[in-house]
């Protein structure tokens, strides 16, 4: 009797062990491909941001509208980049913009570290909007910026990539 109870504890032991060491491995694996996936978000975020500082025209015949709206805070300029009325359906619209001013703020982005997002006509949400902040103290009548906006989506089944550029 004392030697099954000697084998029960025996084989229960091995299971706790390889169980315990199966759920370390497995939490550095998942560490190490959460890490791999913020890796890859970065490297797609810089891609972006090197393509449109080349950019130096708008693309024409957007299948939606963008706006730039500009407002001024007390030590800031804060920005709001609109996407809305598309024409037709636009899926999985990843966005960025960016402008040549100095700061020290990542500029605003939606579907590159989060959820990319759908427009869909007379349905919410009717827009996708990017704000962003711009230090400076002067007068709106003297705040000069060039802002950039790179814009990849699906649309009529075809992937694409437009770009916007405005100046103020």
């Amino acid at each position: 009797m004392k030697k099954k109870i000697i084998v029960v504890l025996i084989v229960l032991s091995l299971f706790v062990f390889v169980g315990c060491t199966n759920v370390k491995d497995k939490e550095k694996v998942d560490k190490v491909q959460k890490t791999n996936k913020i890796e890859s978000k970065k490297d797609t975020y810089i891609k972006y941001v090197k393509q449109l500082k080349k950019i130096k025209e708008t693309d024409q015949d957007l299948p939606f509208k963008v706006d730039v709206v500009y407002e001024k805070m007390t030590e800031e300029v804060r920005f709001q980049v609109v996407i809305d009325e598309p024409t037709s359906e636009i899926k999985n619209i990843r966005a960025l913009a960016i402008h040549d001013k100095q700061t020290d703020d990542v500029f605003p982005s939606i579907g590159i570290f989060d959820k990319k997002m759908d427009l869909i006509p007379d349905k919410k949400p009717s827009g996708v909007i990017l704000v962003g902040y711009i230090p400076y103290e002067g007068e709106m009548e003297d705040f000069n910026v060039e802002m950039k906006v790179l814009i990849e989506y699906e649309y009529e089944g075809n992937k694409k990539t437009s770009y916007y550029l405005t100046k103020k």
